[in-house]
């Protein structure tokens, strides 16, 4: 068996891909890498989350260590019972998320060894014994994959907080939970 340390050489193995059943009745591909590729996005993980965690929105819920659902809810209602908030909150969701973000700003942003990164993103995926090349996004099942999604997504709350006649005005908080969905109240 391979060394997880041994990175000389190293070309990870294309992806399982699964499709699983969302709420909607439509099924999310799911890419599950190879236990040794699994190993060596676990090494890199111990080195993103802390710089992740140091990078992250305040009111960023999803995908953190030691942060809930219920965390998320709990910023929700504060933010909603005060006496002068908005009246409406915004939902919003990013659709294929995961699947189009673009390499070029993965590769700019974050701090990685490139050469490790380019080949997890390049490695393709396996479907009913057929190769398929990856051509953008993280794939959702890897390890490390919450993480670099969650860098991907810091800074939403400082651009709503960016404007602050317009956030006073209109009464904006922010709170985001999950895959990159963000509520706004």
């Amino acid at each position: 068996m391979e060394r997880l340390g041994r990175w000389r050489g190293y070309r990870p193995v294309p992806l399982r891909r699964l499709h699983i059943p969302k709420n909607n009745g439509k099924k999310r591909p799911l890419s599950i890498p190879a236990m040794v590729d699994r190993g060596k996005q676990a090494l890199w993980l111990q080195a993103l989350e802390p710089m992740a965690e140091t990078r992250a929105d305040r009111n960023s819920y999803g995908f953190r260590p030691k942060r809930r659902c219920a965390d998320a809810i709990a910023q929700c209602f504060k933010a909603l019972r005060q006496k002068d908030t908005a009246s409406w909150i915004l939902e919003g969701d990013i659709p294929g998320f995961f699947a189009n973000i673009r390499f070029s700003w993965i590769e700019d942003h974050i701090p990685m060894n490139k050469q490790v990164l380019s080949k997890w993103r390049k490695s393709g995926f396996v479907e009913r014994g057929t190769l398929y090349p990856t051509t953008a996004g993280v794939p959702q099942g890897g390890i490390v994959s919450p993480v670099i999604s969650n860098m991907v997504l810091a800074g939403l709350e400082q651009v709503v907080r960016s404007h602050p006649r317009f956030r006073r005005r209109y009464h904006i908080h922010y709170v985001r939970w999950a895959d990159g969905t963000p509520v706004q109240a």
